[in-house]
């Protein structure tokens, strides 16, 4: 007896070798509760789930390389999914852009290894905290004008003792399902552009509030309350007491996900 295939058939069996996506994402943090979908609450991961579900009709779980907090942005966020659907690359692209708000893009799409996971196979990811030295109005959503004078002389000789292999307990808020904060920072770079200050940090690992952290407790060094020593010191007590505020989400973006 013989079977006769159709490529109706053909289709359907290469449909049930799920594909791995992976793409690059940029947003604007300023309207959302951060990334990870939150009950009656407007996330990025909601966003791109709900767009996925009216573009191929599936529930598909969208992985984040990381979780930005409320009011954080991302010029290169990643994400992966597993679908059976065989859409070209190009149609998720423009199929999901047609979907979401104006403050969340696709940027790039990529077909991944089958067992390609955004999270678990990051190696490094780099942050960006902006300051700038004059109140402003346009652009005030994208960088941080504290209300005094600070000094970035002591504050760059402070961040230094940041790069290496460290328990970065003292510079992150705890979560309950985490019980080993260390990272490695490879680098800390500051660039001065116009009255912008930009620090920019490559670890492996960040912690809920980090960089936020350790920019708070930066700008207490270029204030004068303590010394680069002290800020060393604060990051080897390992108590969160010790540290600087947080500073506020809108100065900080997620630049890039390496792997």
């Amino acid at each position: 007896m013989h079977t006769h295939v159709t490529m109706i058939d053909m289709v359907k069996d290469l449909g049930g070798n799920k594909r791995t996506i992976k793409f690059t994402i940029e947003y604007d943090g300023s309207d959302f509760s951060g990334w990870q979908i939150q009950p009656n609450r407007r996330t990025v991961q909601g966003e791109i789930k709900h767009a996925l579900k009216c573009l191929i009709d599936e529930d598909v779980v969208v992985t984040g390389a990381g979780r930005t907090d409320a009011g954080v942005h991302a010029l290169g966020q990643v994400a992966s999914i597993r679908t059976d659907q065989r859409l070209p690359l190009s149609a998720f692209k423009n199929g999901l852009n047609a979907y979401l708000p104006e403050d969340v893009r696709i940027v790039d799409v990529e077909e991944a290894p089958q067992s390609f996971d955004a999270r678990r196979d990051a190696q490094r990811r780099v942050y960006r905290y902006v300051l700038c030295r004059q109140a402003r109005v346009l652009g005030r959503q994208y960088a941080w004008h504290p209300n005094f004078s600070f000094s970035l002389e002591p504050m760059k000789q402070a961040s230094e003792c940041l790069v290496g292999r460290h328990d970065f307990t003292s510079f992150c808020k705890k979560n309950g399902d985490i019980h080993d904060y260390h990272s490695h920072v490879m680098r800390v770079d500051w660039d001065v552009i116009g009255d912008e200050i930009h620090f920019s940090i490559t670890a492996t690992h960040f912690f809920h509030n980090m960089v936020r952290i350790i920019v708070g407790s930066l700008l207490d060094v270029g204030r004068g309350r303590i010394t680069p020593d002290v800020f060393y010191q604060i990051l080897e007590e390992k108590d969160r007491r010790r540290a600087g505020p947080t500073a506020p989400p809108h100065g900080l973006v997620l630049v890039r996900v390496e792997y």
